[in-house]
């Protein structure tokens, strides 16, 4: 009984102090059809609070959510299995943000089909309630705060612009104007069109991320934004504490 005692007493201690919860790594196997490429990269998260049902919830959402319910029924070491087998041929991931009571974890994955490609999803929870935590429940998204990501993203998506312009100016860079003026469509329609969502928490700051998916023949073009705020700067729009 003492014994029993102890551990929950470490349990809610670990939580008193902020202190992250532990997340395990599920090794995948490689489908024996792309054995030839030796990757190395087949790890996938296992969160692990000490609740099961929080275990459950947060294990099950980043399960179906990554493979876009493809096996909503199926265990998680399944529905990897079977979701690798598919094509996956990279699969990481990253936890940057694990304490208070928040875990903040992003998994990176690549796949070959036609040809190969590679994404990055994110994913944000309370370890206390197994809730997904939405970009709102985190900070104020409707006042001033909104403003400023989209004054920045505005002005990176218009440095991205004038980069590709440079580029189609270079007569070595190879840019011709059919695949700028294509690059560019995606370009105007990603400003327009992209939602204040996606997200990663870090140790001192709030990442909004800002993804523009190109076409494979273009992919060399995909602009490059960083949306990165420091906690110190914009406390006062914070909902949680971090």
């Amino acid at each position: 009984m003492n014994k029993i005692i102890t551990t929950l007493l470490l349990f809610v201690a670990l939580h008193s102090f902020g202190q992250g919860v532990q997340v395990d790594t599920l090794k995948v196997s490689l489908s024996p059809r792309f054995v030839d490429l030796q990757y190395e990269r087949m790890n996938y998260p296992i969160v692990r609070t000490g609740d099961k049902r929080i275990d459950f919830l947060i294990n099950n959402d980043i399960k179906n959510k990554l493979t876009h319910n493809e096996f909503p029924e199926a265990s998680i070491d399944s529905t990897i299995a079977d979701w690798a087998a598919e094509g996956i041929v990279y699969l990481d991931f990253q936890v940057t943000y694990n304490k208070q009571g928040i875990l903040s974890l992003n998994i990176s994955t690549e796949g070959c089909g036609a040809y190969c490609s590679s994404w990055t999803e994110y994913f944000n929870y309370s370890t206390l309630t197994g809730k997904a935590l939405d970009l709102g429940d985190v900070i104020d998204t409707k006042g001033s705060f909104r403003e400023l990501v989209l004054k920045h993203k505005k002005a990176q998506y218009e440095q991205q612009r004038k980069e590709l312009k440079k580029m189609l100016l270079d007569t070595e860079s190879g840019l011709d104007s059919a695949t700028y003026e294509w690059a560019l469509e995606y370009y105007n329609g990603c400003e327009t069109s992209s939602e204040l969502s996606s997200f990663a928490l870090h140790q001192k700051h709030l990442e909004i991320v800002e993804s523009c998916y190109l076409p494979n023949a273009i992919k060399n073009l995909t602009p490059v934004l960083e949306l990165k705020y420091k906690y110190s700067d914009i406390n006062k729009h914070l909902k949680i504490k971090i």
